[in-house]
């Protein structure tokens, strides 16, 4: 299935709603614009630190056209001050690339 940027977008910004209704820790998404899939960071304030290793990682989830998510997505939880910091994923672009989506 071919999913378009424009459903691409409707995803990221359908997870970022409903997960900022499910945990109010969440204070800004910022989502990198992919051909293929959804990239998301959440900063969350709670969470603990990723200094150790300063690379993002993700967790991973599948297409799920039924429920209105026709795109894998990959969504990270990083503290506020790590924004711009962490290393991304190789293939989700830099950080300059972000968009606030919150």
């Amino acid at each position: 299935m071919i999913v378009t940027e424009a459903e691409i977008e409707q995803q990221a910004r359908l997870l970022s709603q409903d997960n900022q209704q499910a945990d109010s820790d969440i204070i800004k998404v910022l989502w990198f614009p992919h051909e293929s899939m959804v990239c998301l960071v959440e900063l969350h304030k709670t969470i603990p630190s990723m200094e150790d290793d300063k690379v993002v990682r993700p967790f991973y989830f599948r297409a799920s056209p039924e429920d209105q998510l026709p795109a894998p997505s990959g969504i990270a939880l990083i503290r506020p001050e790590e924004e711009g910091r962490l290393k991304l994923p190789s293939d989700w672009g830099t950080w300059d690339d972000a968009r606030d989506i919150t």
